[in-house]
């Protein structure tokens, strides 16, 4: 039904008309801004919710959202059986929630106490709901709405673009609505007079429909959330053009939430009833009577404190017993992780001799293992820092038109770098560039084969008999396949490297130079005055093919791009000798024999690539061959390791790189689950199984806590937004993930739909989270964050942060702070204020034990 809106509402005042606004901009909260696929950023579905206690929000949006509030109690017994859930930490979970031992073991019926119940629904009984593991139906009204956010977002992969773009999506909308069968379908009596009565504006357009709400504001409020919750990837990617997406993108096809709204007030109004996620727990008396033999009424004729402790665990909805797995996994991850930081916070320092090289890794949980395989290699120290090594960089490519944003969306880029070829590599770059345009039109055309059917049988006719040939390696020699691309123009990225020099348009001063080298030791606490021959910055990047994710794979510190060129860029910062001369005037000296070189990392084959190679005098080139070697080594141990989890050989990791059918080339970021800061003395011998992000940290050298403070609020939030993709998409992987990969569709070449229509995907597919057989590979839990600190110093930084006083007092991430001065454990509780926690609800609690 449409609404009809009365002529006198749309004669607002300006201050009515800022009014509505104002509550448009909290509205558009609801959703968090879905970056296109070329740079997938990950984000927490949920950030605007995070003002609210953990458990309040993800139920508040599970209800707006029609979405699950927590993982179906299948999944969580899988993990229970597979022993990745600690029964034993579970039991204690329980005994917690139910008040304690004098409560929990109080019996409630013959030989039944509230434990046996509680223990019983976690782990036997059936859940009160199934679960709904299939996308969310489409009404009428938001198929319409979303086929015209397709059209309007086209990035030319369109038969004819959609006209009137330039207007603005409401008033492009608009005037085409009138020729739209799909839009009088929804109403035939009503349509064709409300489209002729609508505002032209669209501020006035959703300041029409707020009038009509009896509760005023609030009611506006809520209905314009639910509204925008309806389509919440259409939603997103709104957010993305409006607020984070550069000006020359957003002014082709201006949007706003604003826009987005008029349009639902246009064209279906009225909010629908979710379907509801409520669950209902009549029942549950009779199936606990029967799991337990008792007779029928049994607990129905239980009074006082027997009747309460019973009604207590009866009510518990599937989100509720859910939420127990979660805290049983959080826990038991807790005591394994504090359980191996003891042996290298007991293990008496020794002053390391100059190792035979340096290596700086990303702080993604990726890097862990290889770094130890490194570090098994022979005499080498490893690193972790923000993949984008501290610089706040944009490049431009000369066959690339928009720039790259290599850096954080919590910043903007300082300075935009053009790429240039590497010293003794121009007649190989100037080769590769026209090659490069020769080619680019066959290869956008073999390109667009995944983006539909109509384009994929365009693509066969034009591609001819090499096409073929190109395509058949694809599927029955991938690897072979992939060899061939690499002797195309894809190995331009080789041989072109970010320019640090000169001046003009591109130049990068020298002061700001000497603070990004300053910034990669102040933040790791490296000691320049020990630093090896050899010290090699590796950022990271992944190989897949026909995988519209692949940004996801990349380093999420660099936008969702590779983040070789900013090692290239840093590297040859600290390489220049005006550098390392002003370093050494403020103290930080360099040895004259140091030398820097950048690497990649390959997340899916492992094979670490060593740039500028030729570069490298000769002088070096025994150790170098050397490193090369253990690299190599490293590489193969960890790939092997790595494919065990992915259950193939390692062999086929390196095949399902290449293969264009793989849809799952490597897991990715999977099992997450815990923030390091500390120096790497503290996890040097432990096996911390790929799932910790680990930044480098002394706190000895960061006296005033300006380093502790830059990582908390950047790459800890970076490792949050990561851990909360993972999280919700696993738990309601249809809502907050991406479906079935096999059934996904690029619309516009900016994002993906499950079939042929629909709505955005704002989260990952379930092949990046779930093994074959449907039991999660990812365990969704909270990050857990590990600083070795003061507690004092830690503390100071949270009062004085708001958002991570946000954080980490509504349990959106669990802290545990290893205090140097005593060697013991300080756990943050959460709650509204910071207090010691025999003051409740917040504050900090000591571990019984001492590391």
């Amino acid at each position: 039904m449409n609404l009809v809106l009365d002529h006198a509402v749309f004669d607002a005042c300006s201050s009515s008309l800022e009014r509505t606004a104002n509550l448009i901009d909290v509205a558009s909260m609801t959703v968090s801004p879905l970056w296109p696929l070329e740079s997938p950023i990950a984000v927490n579905p949920l950030a605007g919710f995070e003002d609210m206690p953990f458990p309040d929000a993800v139920s508040n949006a599970a209800e707006l959202f029609d979405a699950r509030a927590g993982l179906p109690l299948k999944h969580w017994r899988a993990l229970l059986n597979q022993g990745r859930v600690s029964e034993v930490v579970l039991s204690r979970i329980a005994v917690e929630r139910l008040g304690g031992p004098s409560t929990a073991f109080q019996f409630i019926a013959p030989d039944v106490t509230a434990y046996d119940l509680l223990m019983k629904r976690l782990v036997e009984m059936e859940e009160t709901t199934p679960a709904n593991d299939g996308p969310p139906e489409l009404t009428p009204g938001e198929a319409l709405i979303a086929k015209w956010c397709a059209a309007f977002f086209d990035r030319g992969f369109a038969a004819e673009p959609m006209p009137g773009r330039e207007k603005g999506l409401y008033s492009a909308v608009h005037d085409l609505l009138a020729d739209d069968p799909q839009f009088y379908a929804l109403n035939p009596a009503e349509a064709g007079f409300a489209w002729g009565q609508a505002p032209l504006d669209a501020i006035r357009a959703v300041h029409a429909v707020l009038g009509t709400f009896q509760d005023g504001e609030a009611g506006g409020l809520r209905w314009m959330r639910r509204m925008i919750a309806r389509l919440p990837g259409w939603a997103g990617h709104i957010r993305w053009r409006s607020e984070k997406a550069d000006l020359d993108v957003s002014a082709q096809s201006p949007a706003t939430i604003t826009d987005l709204l008029a349009l639902w007030a246009l064209i279906d109004p009225l909010d629908p009833q979710p379907s509801s996620t409520a669950e209902i727990t009549y029942g549950v008396q009779e199936a606990a009577e029967q799991a337990f033999g008792l007779r029928a009424g049994t607990l129905e004729a239980l009074t006082g404190r027997e009747r309460d402790m019973a009604d207590f665990v009866l009510r518990m909805t599937n989100a509720d017993l859910a939420y127990l797995f979660m805290s049983a996994a959080e826990r038991g991850y807790e005591e394994e992780l504090i359980g191996e930081l003891r042996k290298g916070a007991v293990r008496p320092e020794v002053q390391p001799q100059r190792a035979a090289a340096q290596l700086v890794f990303c702080i993604d949980v990726r890097s862990e293992p290889i770094r130890r395989a490194v570090e098994r290699q022979g005499s080498y120290q490893t690193f972790g820092y923000a993949g984008f090594f501290g610089l706040p960089i944009a490049l431009q490519s000369p066959v690339q038109a928009p720039r790259r944003r290599q850096l954080p969306v919590l910043l903007e880029p300082k300075h935009d770098l053009r790429t240039v070829p590497s010293p003794g590599r121009e007649r190989e770059a100037h080769r590769l560039l026209q090659r490069v345009r020769e080619d680019d039109a066959m290869r956008s055309l073999t390109g667009t084969a995944k983006l539909g059917a109509a384009t994929s049988f365009a693509a066969a006719e034009a591609a001819g008999p090499l096409g073929a040939l190109m395509l058949a390696a694809r599927s029955c020699a991938p690897r072979f396949a992939k060899r061939l691309a690499l002797s195309q123009p894809d190995r331009l990225d080789a041989v072109l490297t970010p320019y640090t020099g000169g001046a003009g348009e591109y130049a990068l001063p020298l002061q700001d130079k000497l603070a990004y080298a300053q910034g990669m030791f102040a933040l790791t606490g490296m000691e320049s005055e020990r630093l090896a021959r050899i010290v090699v910055l590796t950022g990271h990047g992944a190989s897949a093919v026909n995988n519209p994710f692949m940004g996801a794979l990349e380093c999420g510190a660099c936008g969702g791009r590779a983040g070789g060129p900013n090692a290239r860029a840093l590297s040859q910062i600290l390489n220049r000798p005006e550098v390392r001369s002003q370093l050494h005037s403020a103290g930080t000296v360099i040895p004259p024999d140091t030398i820097f070189i950048a690497a990649q990392h390959d997340t899916t084959t492992d094979e670490i690539v060593l740039f500028d190679e030729h570069l490298v005098p000769e002088s070096y080139q025994d150790e170098l061959h050397a490193l090369k070697c253990d690299l190599q080594r490293a590489a193969a141990e960890n790939r092997s390791n790595r494919a065990a989890k992915l259950g193939r050989s390692a062999k086929d990791v390196l095949t399902a790189a290449a293969h264009w059918g793989e849809v799952r080339p490597e897991w990715g970021l999977a099992g997450n689950a815990a923030f390091l800061a500390a120096p790497r003395a503290l996890t040097e011998e432990a096996d911390l199984g790929g799932r910790v992000f680990l930044h480098s940290y002394d706190w000895r050298k960061d006296a005033d806590g300006a380093a502790l403070r830059t990582i908390l609020t950047a790459p800890m939030i970076v490792a949050q937004w990561i851990n909360c993709q993972y999280l919700f998409s696993t738990m309601d992987n249809a809502r907050y993930g991406a479906g079935d990969k096999t059934t996904h569709n690029v619309v516009g070449g900016f994002g993906v739909v499950q079939g042929n229509e629909g709505d955005l995907c704002v989260g990952l597919p379930k092949q990046s989270l779930f093994c074959d057989d449907g039991t999660p590979y990812h365990i969704p839990q909270r990050l857990l964050t590990v600083i070795l600190a003061p507690v004092e110093r830690v503390d100071t930084i949270i009062m004085d942060t708001p958002i991570l006083s946000r954080l980490f007092g509504n349990g959106w991430v669990k802290l545990i702070v290893i205090d140097p001065t005593d060697n013991r454990c300080h756990r943050w509780i959460a709650g509204d204020t910071i207090m010691p926690a025999s003051s409740a609800p917040g504050g900090w609690a000591q571990r019984h034990h001492t590391i």
